[in-house]
């Protein structure tokens, strides 16, 4: 963080440098962001966010999005009205940066001075119009996935538990291989179906925190009015260096919903994990499992 804020000195230094040497060229302004908060009710689940980058809107003038810590030069004085949107990395993939429409939008106004930087921290919430269809945090008595293969469990074992400032964290679900276990696999399914179709939604991610020693194959299957089904895996996390590492991921189910086409009705969700042999033992962990849409 240091580095970067010395490198964005630099620059700011060289740009007046160049203004120096060119009258003609304009002196911008900066915008400084240098992190983000996330912070949501009791009835949205866990706080857990992975806000990669920002996207920045000066007076209705879209400046694009920029990797946090993010220094934006912009052309404009005076006061500004400032728009900020999170980008987040749908499936955990760094080439594909979305705007987060289900978080809320960050407006602010700054007196922005040319040559100067003015830092904002943006924090965000649910949008307004963002619903849940279910929540799973195992925190509550049952669980909201069926399983088949090896067992799926509580644990309460604080040491590898993901912990969230101002959170109680009790539980979360984990899946093991031991030594003597004859499963190979295990498939975690929505005991409910999930009837959200293209009509229905315009947005709709699964948002999962994972930690585990192989990695997790995340997908839907489709039933149709026809009484066709379809299998479909949308991602593969990877698997995390140790028990105590956590990822969230932003699943996109918008895009798979879509491709299911209108004469799909429902779908259930799945999540499916593989020893990496007869011997190993293996760890799955699992969190604060949303499915969120508009």
């Amino acid at each position: 963080m240091k580095t970067k804020a010395i490198v964005y000195s630099v620059f700011l230094l060289l740009g007046i440098a160049v203004v120096a040497c060119n009258p003609q060229v304009e002196i911008p302004s900066y915008i400084y962001v240098d992190s983000v908060s996330f912070s949501c009710l009791n009835t949205q689940g866990s706080a857990s966010y992975n806000i990669k980058d920002i996207s920045v809107t000066v007076n209705g003038d879209a400046r694009g999005s920029y990797e946090l810590p993010a220094l934006v030069p912009v052309l404009h004085k005076g006061s500004c009205k400032i728009q900020l949107q999170p980008v987040i990395h749908l499936n955990g993939m760094s080439h594909q940066r979305v705007v987060n429409y289900t978080y809320s939008l960050y407006e602010t106004y700054h007196d922005l001075v040319q040559g100067k930087i003015d830092t904002i921290r943006p924090h965000f919430t649910y949008a307004d119009q963002t619903k849940f269809y279910f929540i799973e945090g195992f925190e509550e008595a049952g669980f909201k996935f069926s399983c088949e293969g090896a067992s799926l469990n509580k644990t309460s074992d604080s040491s590898i538990l993901l912990h969230i400032p101002n959170e109680n964290n009790y539980s979360a679900g984990m899946i093991t291989f031991g030594e003597n276990d004859t499963s190979y696999s295990f498939e975690l399914k929505t005991i409910n179906p999930v009837y959200l179709t293209s009509t229905t939604m315009t947005i709709c991610f699964l948002e999962i925190n994972y930690s585990g020693t192989q990695s997790l194959e995340i997908g839907s299957y489709f039933h149709h009015s026809t009484g066709r089904s379809t299998q479909t895996a949308i991602v593969h996390i990877n698997a995390t260096e140790q028990r105590s590492t956590w990822r969230k991921v932003y699943v996109n189910l918008t895009e798979a919903i879509n491709n299911a086409g209108l004469q799909m009705t429902h779908f259930d969700i799945y999540l499916k994990g593989y020893r990496e042999s007869a011997t190993s033992l293996d760890t799955f962990l699992l969190d604060n499992i949303k499915v969120v849409y508009m």
